[in-house]
């Protein structure tokens, strides 16, 4: 190389070193400017410890607005609802266009009467067909995270459509006592005292029966449209009073009594929260295929409970909660493929899995399991409530003198669950399973499963956790129970 040539490759050799350093000192400055808008917007950021020291390089902040998404950062990832209102049409088949239109405005207007109150301003000022940070002059949801008032708003959103909710919560009505008389509720008494237990009840107890607003950012147009035409399902009560993303940080992350994975470190346990939180929020189950059929099953927990059926070999498999039929026909496959020539699934649930090709709640329907031969040949369903007597008895008669296994994947709510573990548990084999699935739920919607398997576990010393059986991250952590004797 001439001496031209090397002088030149010295020359680019030190413009890219100084490139770098420019790069470097752009990505601590934009570093620190992130860090700094997140602090002062108020928005939940957990740290994750990479080691024990206080070096701040050693520590991974997370902004849970940009992880969740506003909606979720508010109301949670869970899908089950805590209440749900149906349509005014529903309600009222023959209500005219024109007494849906009067109601709507007089929503409106005691929407508007309360945001000018919360805001503190006029009523004048409050455009109903704008959403809530528009007077803010900013789009930036993190905004919403520093904005002391917004809870306040969510509160009052309830609090004003519980005085056009026809029924929702009789024990709310019942408690109500000037209302009591007077559950017949027709659409002229919508919004007047006739059915307002707003002076009668405080908002805290009103919130409890009736739970949080999930969209409190909406526009009033847009909450009052969803509400009458579409209907409307609130979020979860928890012991928070900002956000979902609030309560998670201090309550669920880092928490000893909550450290429910199987890993050995509180910030091992943090990763996988937070994976399982972006799981649901992403709806990845409703991508999950089996031979074409959505099987709404974590691949953690599938490779994880397939391995305890070709181990244990059951001759039935009791599973709770069939949803399309996907978990049921993977189930009987793992049986063909393991040579169990005489092993049967029974499922159950409230609706049979025949679904139309098309988007439903749990994704694109793509095949129908009933039709396939493996489940002709291996699965039973049974519709029905998983613990009504009629239908337990038919299990009952399926399992007497079999090796039995159980899933319990309907119903989450704490006394549901309680209800089939008392049922179904004793019905498995020594050296089996009873898994009871989906026991997250306890920890990031509090909905009980993992509440239920501990109460379980304190009267029934037949059974003990296995937790060799969660790979990591798994839906049913602490809900492996294997029957010992």
């Amino acid at each position: 190389m001439g001496g031209g040539s090397l002088e030149q490759a010295q020359r680019i050799a030190e413009l890219e070193a100084e490139i770098e350093r420019l790069k470097e000192g752009l990505a601590q400055a934009q570093a620190a400017k992130s860090g700094s808008v997140a602090a002062s917007s108020g928005v939940a950021l957990p740290s994750i410890r990479i080691n024990d020291q206080k070096d701040q390089d050693q520590v991974v902040k997370i902004d849970l607005m940009n992880f969740l998404g506003v909606q979720s950062y508010f109301a949670g990832v869970s899908w089950d609802p805590y209440k749900c209102v149906p349509p005014l049409k529903t309600v009222w088949p023959d209500m005219d266009d024109a007494t849906v239109r009067e109601i709507q405005l007089k929503m409106k207007e005691d929407l508007r009467r309360e945001l000018a109150a919360v805001k503190g301003v006029d009523v004048s000022q409050i455009d109903t067909e704008k959403p809530y940070h528009y007077m803010s002059n900013s789009i930036d949801d993190h905004l919403l995270g520093r904005d002391e008032k917004f809870p306040l708003w969510r509160d009052k959103i309830i609090i004003v459509l519980s005085k056009y909710m026809p029924a929702v919560s009789k024990n709310m009505i019942l408690t109500c006592k000037h209302v009591a008389p007077h559950l017949t509720v027709e659409p002229k008494d919508l919004g007047t005292d006739k059915v307002d237990c707003t002076k009668e009840l405080e908002a805290k107890v009103i919130l409890e029966y009736l739970g949080y607003y999930a969209l409190p950012y909406e526009s009033i147009g847009s909450i009052v449209h969803g509400f009458t035409s579409v209907g409307l399902c609130t979020a979860q009560v928890r012991n928070h009073r900002k956000s979902y993303a609030d309560w998670l940080n201090k309550e669920r992350i880092y928490n000893p009594k909550w450290m429910t994975f199987s890993v050995q470190t509180p910030e091992q346990d943090a990763v996988v929260l937070l994976f399982d939180v972006l799981y649901e929020k992403l709806a990845v189950f409703t991508r999950q295929y089996w031979l074409g059929v959505i099987t709404m099953q974590n691949p953690f927990d599938m490779y994880s409970i397939q391995d305890i059926i070709y181990t244990t070999k059951p001759d039935l498999l009791i599973e709770t909660g069939t949803a399309n039929g996907g978990s049921a026909l993977l189930w009987s496959c793992i049986m063909e493929l393991a040579d169990m020539e005489n092993s049967k699934v029974v499922t159950m649930d409230l609706v049979a899995p025949k679904w139309e090709p098309g988007k439903h709640w749990g994704g694109v329907a793509r095949e129908d399991p009933t039709t396939h031969k493996l489940w002709k040949k291996r699965v039973t369903f049974l519709q029905g409530s998983t613990v009504d007597p009629q239908v337990v008895q038919k299990v009952e008669a399926m399992a007497k003198d079999k090796k039995v296994m159980v899933l319990l994947d309907s119903g989450h709510s704490e006394m549901h669950v309680t209800a089939e573990m008392d049922v179904f548990c004793p019905m498995v084999s020594v050296g089996c399973y009873c898994i009871v699935e989906d026991t997250k739920m306890s920890r990031w919607s509090s909905t009980g499963p993992l509440e239920s398997v501990k109460k379980f576990l304190e009267n029934h010393p037949e059974f003990e956790l296995d937790r060799s059986r969660e790979l990591l991250y798994s839906h049913h952590a602490m809900g492996y129970l294997k029957r010992i004797k």
